[in-house]
């Protein structure tokens, strides 16, 4: 969990590859999500029985819940809602967890994260841990530095840096990281599919001693932006994540003017494989 996922250049763009950190095998759970869920069960592994998270039905974040609480032999709960049962059985994420050992419990009519957290916290127990969206570190300072700031140490000196931004943690912990290894970069670009994360981002910052300027670039609030809308990008064969890195590297190749040769671009994780478990 501590090794440094490496840096690739390919076709004069740098790329940090944090979706190679994927304990379960190639094509399986991976990223640097998947990172930051195992090291905050472990911290916590000690003081709970079961684990609980709640997300989107075409989120990651079920299964990456699911395969992190299986490796630590806790049972996991995950919480839908908006949706059905068909839907469950038809779509991915929702049955990849399903692979490692997760109950899927649809709780609410709504699939808005502040609904299902209020759900989770009404199944929850004493023993119960709660796995936030976007697998919310800033309450685990430890684990935030360890999952996600260490990985900036072999960042290189570069002028830009792009990274998608959901929930806005890796982004974060990202930049906590630059601080901490001295790294200058000119300019962050910050490539939203999800709502403005913005005052979260900088409120944690400036509590860890590292807030900084970035460039927010709102394809969320875009005009026919739809999240689960997948889209298809990869670049010198690496495949990008159809919901998140995807969207950002045409952001990169058609909308912004930054040289490749000056850039590094922050690949989370891949697309895990149903079936791969």
């Amino acid at each position: 969990m501590n090794e440094l996922t490496p840096i690739h250049t390919i076709n004069s763009l740098t790329l940090k590859r944090d979706d190679l950190y994927a304990p379960f095998g190639r094509g399986g759970v991976n990223g640097g999500k998947l990172r930051q869920c195992m090291m905050l069960i472990d911290s916590v592994k000690d003081d709970f029985y079961e684990i609980i998270s709640y997300c989107s039905i075409h989120s990651p974040q079920a299964p990456i819940t699911a395969a992190s609480a299986q490796a630590h032999g806790k049972p996991c709960t995950i919480i839908y809602g908006g949706t059905t049962t068909e839907a469950i059985k038809r779509l991915p994420m929702p049955r990849l967890a399903m692979q490692h050992g997760a109950n899927i419990k649809i709780a609410a009519r709504s699939g808005r994260h502040a609904v299902l957290h209020a759900k989770a916290k009404e199944i929850a127990t004493d023993k119960t841990f709660i796995v936030q969206y976007g697998i919310n570190l800033t309450d685990h300072a430890d684990v935030l530095y360890r999952a996600v700031a260490d990985q900036a140490e072999n960042i290189p000196e570069i002028e830009n840096l792009v990274i998608t931004c959901g929930s806005g943690i890796t982004a974060t912990g990202l930049m906590i990281g630059l601080k901490k290894y001295g790294k200058s970069i000119s300019k962050i670009y910050l490539v939203a599919t999800a709502p403005d994360r913005r005052n979260f981002i900088h409120k944690t910052l400036e509590k860890h001693g590292a807030d900084r300027e970035f460039e927010y670039i709102d394809l969320f609030g875009q005009k026919g932006f739809v999240y689960e809308k997948p889209a298809n990008a990869s670049w010198g064969g690496v495949k990008l994540h159809p919901h998140y890195e995807a969207k950002a590297m045409l952001w990169l190749m058609h909308k912004s003017n930054l040289k490749l040769d000056r850039t590094l671009f922050w690949v989370t994780g891949s697309m895990p494989l149903e079936g791969v478990a």
